[in-house]
């Protein structure tokens, strides 16, 4: 079985993709009680560290030079940040703008804005890959801290409340077929800029592995090479957990991936195994993932 997407590509990603994020963090999250606000903070730091690491903001010490130039990121890709943010507990200095909730999408889709392929409407918008990157870094260092393994588990639920959120603003058609609907999913990510192109096979009768392969996938490129070298477990890819909710109507859940190839460019090859919805993702399947090697294509 197989599934093509178009090759085209963008600059940046669209708006809708971190809007979708973000939505299903904060909505996943309404579910931990107290956890909630110590993964944000979490998550807010990770990606502080992340824009300055990669030198997308000031790697200088002054505060004053990093809160001017995270502000310029944020303005440039169209928020709107206060600038600079008071700091409440020290009157005439000033503190980091939040970036939770200057990039949530709360306020811009008044009720859900519709989406068009053929406007130039907001959810048509782009804004820089390493503000999507740096929030998909954060998300994944938080959860595993504050989760350990199970943060995969509550990676997938993330998916779903992304799925719900792209069907809300119209960004993807629902379908009760999880094929037709798993292929608008894929056509939604080629065509926000997510990859070049993804095609994907099921191997076993019945199928116990599932291949994928993208070309130009910033994701694994960047942001996933960089958590398995720090020792994660977790895999994040907007495109991977949204699938997961969807193969999940079929009964399947999916495992450890134990075999993944990424080329200088971005080019991706992986094989991840299916499992029955009874079984659950353990320390097992954490210690397989986090001890894989990621090397380039043969």
């Amino acid at each position: 079985m197989k599934r093509n997407s178009l090759n085209t590509t963008y600059e940046g990603i669209e708006r809708t993709a971190i809007d979708a994020l973000l939505d299903g963090l904060l909505k996943s999250l309404d579910y931990l009680g107290e956890q909630k606000q110590a993964i944000l903070d979490k998550v807010e730091s990770a990606m502080l560290q992340y824009l300055v690491e990669t030198g997308t903001i000031s790697r200088s010490g002054r505060k004053r030079d990093l809160i001017f130039s995270l502000t310029r990121l944020l303005v440039k890709n169209g928020y709107s940040p206060k600038s600079p943010t008071r700091s409440p507990t020290q009157p005439g200095t000033s503190s980091l703008p939040k970036l939770i909730k200057t990039l949530a999408p709360a306020g811009r889709h008044h009720g859900g804005a519709a989406y068009s392929e053929r406007s130039d409407s907001r959810g048509r918008e782009r804004v820089d890959w390493m503000l999507y990157e740096a929030v998909l870094y954060a998300m994944t260092k938080a959860l595993e801290d504050q989760l350990g393994v199970q943060g995969q588990l509550f990676l997938d639920k993330i998916g779903t409340s992304m799925l719900d959120y792209l069907f809300k603003v119209g960004a993807i058609k629902r379908s009760d077929d999880p094929e037709i609907l798993l292929q608008r999913v894929i056509d939604y990510f080629v065509k926000a800029g997510y990859a070049k192109s993804f095609r994907f096979e099921l191997e076993g009768a019945p199928p116990n592995t599932f291949v994928s392969r993208y070309e130009s996938a910033r994701y694994y490129k960047n942001v996933f090479r960089r958590t398995q070298k720090e020792g994660s477990a977790l895999l994040a890819c907007p495109l991977c957990v949204i699938g997961h909710s969807i193969w999940a109507t079929r009964g399947w859940r999916f495992g450890d991936i134990f075999e993944v190839r990424i080329s200088s460019g971005g080019n991706v090859f992986s094989r991840a195994r299916i499992y029955p919805a009874t079984e659950r993702f353990t320390e097992k399947d954490a210690q397989r993932f986090s001890q894989m090697k990621v090397q380039p294509p043969a």
